[in-house]
């Protein structure tokens, strides 16, 4: 047989999928490994999806997604992200921002470009950037500095085949919540050294101190933003994203898609302009809960000596296991078989997070502190 593609190969798998694996088939485990909000979708968008369905919208529709989502994104992004100077044509719907962010790479990247990637940061940026030929370079943000980039550290990570940095605000996996100042300052970095700023703000409405910071506008020409229904709306599975970007960028990302994806689901597109324009309660509710888990779980490890920081947005805390000088994989994987609580070995969000252990807030509380009081126990056990 002839020989199979080499670029897949060189791809790492998601720890957060391995362990996912290992969690479903382990009955009675504590679910904290995956990031998905424990929340139904709310009732009113689910009705509204099954009324456009009934009403025919149920065929292909363009490319760019539904001129009516699409203009209901701008008016967002306008009020709420303050872009300015945009147009529909700067917006496109795409199924998840997963495959949107495969879209930004595909249009950007040639062999052997490098992307500026955070450590810790979400997976799939690597996996992306590795995917179509390019090299993802890690750029540090530390404990000690609640998680923060400093742009030096940044900065001297920058090369000459440097194309794009990637900035997630707040974070996956650290619930870290950079400063309009921090934006501004990685923007400007771009600026300098002429990179693309990738930012992806995915989790903008989840924020339990600070306010949201648009990257974009700093630089509206070479910043691209990234956003998602699945968190803010409860809608992993309808799989609805979009991306907010300048021209020529936007119409080369629009059609980078047609091949990969056709166009995202009319019936989805519908329930995502109703979770837009319907009533806003849902989301302040949802983000008031995961506060209160925040609270919990930081609490939980104040008690036990094990806490290091608190994170200010998104839904995740990262716990440090250094103590047990054990790999953050074998631990995971211990934690399912052997107590029952899966969360996300931090060796799969950077090479430099193995010390660490990502656990999700989506959860009930009451399971939340049973799964975190279960890994601060295998901690004490096992410290060196």
């Amino acid at each position: 047989m002839k020989e199979l593609a080499s670029k897949p190969q060189l791809m790492k798998r998601s720890g957060i999928r391995e362990i996912l694996e290992m969690a479903v088939k382990t009955p009675g485990c504590i679910r904290l490994e995956i990031g998905e909000p424990n929340f139904p979708t709310p009732q009113h968008i689910i009705e509204a999806a099954h009324k456009a369905a009934l009403e025919g919208h149920t065929k292909y529709t363009q490319s760019a997604g539904y001129p009516i989502l699409r203009e209901a994104v701008l008016q967002k992004a306008i009020k709420y992200n303050h872009y300015q100077n945009i147009t529909v044509d700067n917006v496109v719907i795409t199924p998840g921002s997963t495959p949107g962010l495969m879209g930004i790479f595909t249009t950007l990247i040639n062999p052997g470009d490098e992307v500026l990637v955070p450590d810790p940061g979400w997976p799939m940026y690597a996996n992306q950037v590795t995917l179509l030929g390019g090299k993802p370079t890690f750029y540090p943000t530390r404990a000690e500095n609640d998680f923060v980039p400093k742009l030096a550290e940044l900065e001297a990570v920058i090369t000459p085949k440097t194309k794009a940095i990637v900035l997630c605000n707040p974070s996956n996996p650290t619930g870290a919540v950079y400063s309009s100042q921090i934006v501004q300052g990685i923007v400007e970095l771009a600026r300098k050294h002429d990179l693309y700023v990738i930012s992806d703000e995915v989790y903008e409405e989840l924020i339990f101190e600070g306010e949201p910071t648009t990257a974009a506008l700093f630089d509206p020409e070479r910043v691209i933003g990234v956003y998602s229904f699945s968190k803010t709306y409860s809608m992993t599975g309808w799989r609805v994203g979009y991306v907010v970007a300048p021209q020529p960028f936007i119409g080369l990302l629009a059609r980078s898609l047609e091949p990969m994806l056709s166009c995202t689901a009319a019936p989805n597109q519908m329930a995502a302009l109703t979770a837009l324009t319907g009533p806003q309660d849902c989301v302040a509710e949802m983000r008031e809960s995961y506060r209160r888990r925040r609270d919990l779980v930081c609490d939980i490890l104040k008690q036990r000596g094990l806490y290091q920081y608190k994170p200010s947005g998104a839904f995740y805390v990262m716990i440090d296991i250094s103590t047990t000088l054990l790999d953050s994989y074998d631990v995971a994987r211990t934690l399912v078989t052997e107590h029952k609580v899966s969360c996300a070995p931090g060796a799969t969000f950077g090479p430099e997070s193995g010390g660490f252990l990502r656990v999700s807030l989506a959860t009930a509380e009451d399971a939340l502190v049973e799964g975190v009081t279960r890994i601060c126990n295998f901690i004490d056990s096992h410290r060196f």
